[in-house]
């Protein structure tokens, strides 16, 4: 199914290829789901404990009722229980993906709901057009206006109704996937609409009353950036229905970045704007604000996902964007980011901050499947010791251990000294729950959420794919192809927090922001100015920062100079061996460093008081000593 192809829900729903699935085809899919679930999946006793569920035993009853003689149910029961079962984890990683036709396909209305606070009530207006959608007969039924009811029920009610159909961590984050996906559902996830059109109530600019009819349509879903395929070596971390739904909206939306990726054009960025790199045109958005009487930068991350450049090139680009903002403020801006690579994550928190950072580690649930599955996998060697012994002493899971590794982390520059405030919301998820974490944890700034709570989500996700390429062939092997394009996702390390929160989950809890901010009417409407406006006042509270220094060789000899704001010592450290430690109060002269010889590299360490605040690293080129300015 294409774009071109849309079709009404109704005429989706006649389509000849719903119902093929055998009863052959239900057992199978319902017996993996079984071993998964209780041989892979790595919170299923925390889910239990917390949530007082017992999948497993809902999955055997199923197993049972298959097994009978007799006509089979309807398809759509078989699909809706199974949805329901997984959906009790309350887990936006692990997920039952329906057969095709429903797995690639998207029921939409031509608009975005988008919701503020005002008078302490919730209120929706109507967010994006549909680029290129024929046009609503309503001419009123415009960008701003103002939607009380949705098929006579209060607008409020009918989100909260949506919500209840989705299996997130906590309130917050249901809510706040509802209000996203409530006109704009993928049907590999759940049931289609109830109705076949809506009837809308709007308050048009005049603040009358009107009413507008619209159809469901269905459509195809643009296929992900970065489904990791059946690739052990990158750890994805992400939320499997949110990723799919990210492309097809920004088709559907903003078409504009996906036309950059596939054509190499960068997309026209405006006059406050940063070009952002055409193969990363969904992923980056980079901008210079003035507000609060503070000009500074923000830096939008709208995803994790990896491209052809992988995870270098995402770091680079990073990098790279990092230096085209004002030096003096940034906000990273991680709202509504469904996640993807965890290491990408990671190496780009090095870049915000002098100290190293501790990566969020990860441990299996102990059983003899994922034991088999560690030793089959060099990669996953770390864990296999502490599998082993855990197996013996009854220890539910292994070592926790980081996916990023320490030398890794050490070859991310600091890229820059100013102060920084994080951008939460609840729709943030998975490897964005890991960078917020990872933010928080190792004091990189304050966390400023729109929401009470980030989606909570902790743990790195595998889909059918990964575990059929888990294991060497044998008579044994457990794993199935699911039939006609069904799946199943799941959490195959569960990741722990670091710092003061050392050993906590992250999945159910996630990151509680240091500080509130309330949507707006203005921040709907007028680009976000109220909520710019409070981050502005955080930046405010910090301080500003250059470390610039340039080195000199001269007979044998090194010398360094030195141009600071926020900084009033230095260390000069040579090939490892701390050489000089300089005061650097007003406008220091020149800096001889004794033995340095010919060094292959220099890292100077700035600190302000006690703390390490700034780092700057030469390394020795064929040029001589170049400042490292990406990994």
């Amino acid at each position: 199914m294409t774009e071109a192809s849309a079709m009404t829900l109704p005429d989706f729903l006649k389509a000849g290829e719903i119902g093929r699935l055998s009863a052959d085809d239900r057992r199978l899919i319902v017996r993996q789901a079984l071993l998964i679930l209780e041989q892979n999946y790595a919170l299923l006793p925390f889910k239990a404990a917390r949530y007082g569920i017992d999948p497993v035993r809902r999955l055997r009853l199923m197993q049972t009722r298959l097994g009978r003689p007799g006509p089979l149910e309807p398809e759509w029961r078989f699909h809706a229980e199974l949805v329901d079962i997984f959906n009790s984890l309350r887990d936006l990683h692990t997920r039952y993906v329906l057969p095709r036709p429903f797995s690639d396909a998207v029921a939409r209305l031509p608009f975005l709901l988008k919701e503020f606070t005002a008078d302490g009530r919730r209120r929706y207006v109507v967010g994006r057009r549909i680029v290129n959608e024929p046009e609503i007969p309503h001419e009123t039924f415009r960008f701003g206006v103002e939607i009380t009811h949705w098929n006579g029920v209060p607008v409020g009610r009918a989100v909260e109704r949506h919500a209840e159909r989705f299996p997130g961590a906590n309130p917050e984050a249901r809510h706040a996937r509802a209000v996203e996906r409530f006109t704009v559902r993928s049907l590999g996830f759940g049931p289609p609409p109830d109705e076949d059109w809506v009837t809308v109530r709007y308050l048009d600019r005049d603040g009358e009353a009107r009413f507008i009819d619209l159809t469901w349509d269905v459509s195809s879903i643009v296929p992900e950036a970065d489904a990791g395929g059946g690739q052990l070596d990158t750890p994805l971390a992400y939320d499997v229905e949110g990723m799919r739904l990210a492309r097809t909206r920004t088709r559907l939306f903003a078409p504009e970045f996906l036309a950059a990726e596939e054509s190499g054009e960068p997309v026209d960025p405006g006059p406050e704007g940063v070009t952002v790199t055409p193969e990363l045109a969904t992923v980056f958005e980079a901008r210079r604000v003035t507000a609060g009487g503070r000009v500074f930068g923000h830096l939008r991350i709208r995803s994790f996902s990896l491209t052809a450049s992988g995870i270098e090139g995402f770091v680079r680009e990073f990098v790279r964007l990092l230096g085209e903002l004002p030096p003096d403020g940034l906000v990273v801006d991680i709202r509504g980011n469904p996640g993807g690579a965890i290491v990408a994550s990671e190496l780009c928190l090095q870049a915000l901050t002098a100290r190293a950072v501790e990566p969020e580690p990860a441990q299996f649930a102990a059983t003899m499947l994922n034991l088999r599955i560690c030793r089959a996998n060099d990669i996953m060697g770390p864990w296999l010791p502490s599998m082993e012994q855990a197996l013996e002493t009854g220890a539910p899971y292994s070592a926790a251990i980081a996916f990023t590794p320490a030398e890794l982390l050490a070859e991310v520059p600091q890229s820059y000294f100013g102060p920084v405030v994080l951008l939460t919301d609840a729709r943030c998820y998975s490897a964005a729950d890991i960078f917020a974490a990872g933010f928080q944890d190792n004091g990189i700034g304050p966390v400023l959420g729109v929401d009470g709570n980030t989606g909570a989500g902790g743990g790195n996700v595998w889909r059918t794919a990964h575990l059929l390429g888990s294991l060497p062939a044998a008579d044994d092997f457990p794993f199935r192809p699911l039939p006609n394009g069904a799946d199943l996702s799941f959490v195959i390390r569960r990741l722990l927090r670091v710092g003061p929160n050392a050993g906590t989950p992250l999945e159910d809890y996630g990151v509680v922001p240091d500080e509130r901010h309330v949507i707006t009417r203005k921040d709907v409407t007028d680009g976000d100015a109220d909520l710019m406006a409070a981050a502005a006042t955080l930046l405010g509270k910090g301080v500003p920062r250059r470390l610039d220094a340039g080195l000199s060789e001269a007979g044998g000899e090194l010398t360094v100079t030195f141009a600071v704001l926020g900084v009033d010592r230095a260390d000069v450290i040579v090939d490892g061996r701390p050489r000089v430690t300089v005061d650097l109060g007003g406008n220091p002269a020149p800096v001889p460093v004794p033995g340095a010889g010919t060094p292959r590299t220099v890292r100077i360490e700035g600190y302000d008081g006690r703390h390490l605040v700034a780092v700057r690293t030469f390394v020795r080129t064929a040029a001589g000593l170049e400042p490292r300015t990406t990994l």
